[in-house]
């Protein structure tokens, strides 16, 4: 059976919110029969290789595959559902999100009718039942054309870190396998490096900068790999910006959104850590910052205000500063508010 998209989602430990990620596939406009879903899962310790395998026997076009060892990080699973695909169009699908029932059809008849290399869809942020619309490019128009890589003010529009997910896009398959680009294993920004190995790879992007694709859902109980304490996620994330860097130098352009972007996650999550590791912590951070070539923005203050301490070697006040954020960052109703006010500043 021929297919007009593949849609690859990672899975683990998903069981509360994995029915409606995968209900919202089903009952997309363009039709399920049109859609093949291919479910990786990553070795699940909850009852998410039940739910896979109940709606896997339901659908034919439901491809399940089930790890036997933990990855640790969606990467592998992403990059394993990509060779499984056998559709000329991939999208992604996280397992705690959905596509909104038009979603999918908006992206294909867009890189269809625009030959697009990848289409970028807008999205609705749940936070936890207060749902606000983000646009990715601020502009009144439906649909805008981009090469990535012809001006600095192009680039950095396509740039900033909260938008570079695979996720609410549609690919073309050809430019995945033809410039081999995968998801890198072990590390943390992973979904980054994707994003970027795309752009740099492509002639024309089009974004719908007004057409809402895609759901990204939060909830009181969702946790995210910044918010860990553990140094390995400290070290897969800096490692992961390395990867990044090391990409990006090969572009004639400042990198200094994105990275700027990733310093600030990293910050975060070297304000999480155990006080044990904290010093080490800071001077990779400041080993990181000094092996760049650009100069950087930050565009949260009081990450500036932190890293600023970095960047001048003052490692004892950062460590002091971060415990602050520790409890800023980490109080759910407090960050919930700041993530509505800086949306609807920037939209």
């Amino acid at each position: 059976m021929t297919f007009k998209i593949s849609v690859v989602m990672p899975v683990y430990n998903a069981e509360k919110e994995l029915n409606a990620a995968i209900d919202s596939i089903i009952n997309q406009s363009l039709g399920f029969e049109n859609i093949e879903l291919i479910i990786v899962d990553d070795c699940s310790t909850d009852n998410s290789r039940n739910i896979i395998s109940d709606y896997a026997n339901e659908y034919d076009n439901i491809v399940p595959v089930f790890l036997d060892e933990n990855s640790g990080l969606p990467g592998k699973p992403r990059s394993l559902g990509i060779k499984y695909a056998s559709a000329d169009y991939i999208s992604f699908l996280d397992s705690d999100d959905e596509y909104l029932k038009e979603g999918l059809e908006n992206l294909y008849n867009t890189i269809l009718t625009q030959d697009s290399d990848f289409v970028i869809g807008s999205h609705i942020i749940n936070l936890d039942g207060d749902k606000v619309k983000v646009k990715f490019l601020q502009s009144d128009e439906r649909l805008v054309n981009l090469n990535p890589l012809e001006s600095q003010e192009i680039f950095d529009s396509l740039s900033l870190n909260y938008f570079v997910a695979p996720w609410g896009k549609i690919f073309k398959k050809e430019l995945i396998l033809d410039n081999n680009i995968s998801f890198p294993e072990d590390t943390l920004c992973e979904d980054t490096y994707f994003y970027f190995k795309a752009l740099i790879n492509s002639n024309k992007i089009s974004v719908l900068p007004n057409t809402q694709v895609y759901m990204y859902n939060t909830f009181e109980h969702k946790k995210t790999a910044i918010h860990g304490h553990d140094i390995k996620k400290f070290n897969r994330f800096l490692k992961g910006m390395y990867n990044v860097n090391n990409l990006l130098e090969q572009v004639k352009l400042s990198q200094h959104v994105t990275i700027g972007e990733n310093i600030g996650s990293l910050l975060l999550i070297f304000s999480n850590l155990d006080k044990s590791h904290k010093m080490y912590a800071v001077k990779e951070i400041y080993k990181f910052e000094k092996h760049l070539n650009c100069k950087i923005d930050i565009h949260r203050r009081e990450i500036a205000v932190l890293n600023n301490k970095v960047l001048n070697k003052q490692f004892k006040q950062a460590i002091f500063i971060s415990k602050l954020y520790t409890s800023l960052y980490n109080n759910q109703t407090i960050k919930n508010l700041y993530r509505k006010f800086n949306i609807r500043k920037n939209n």
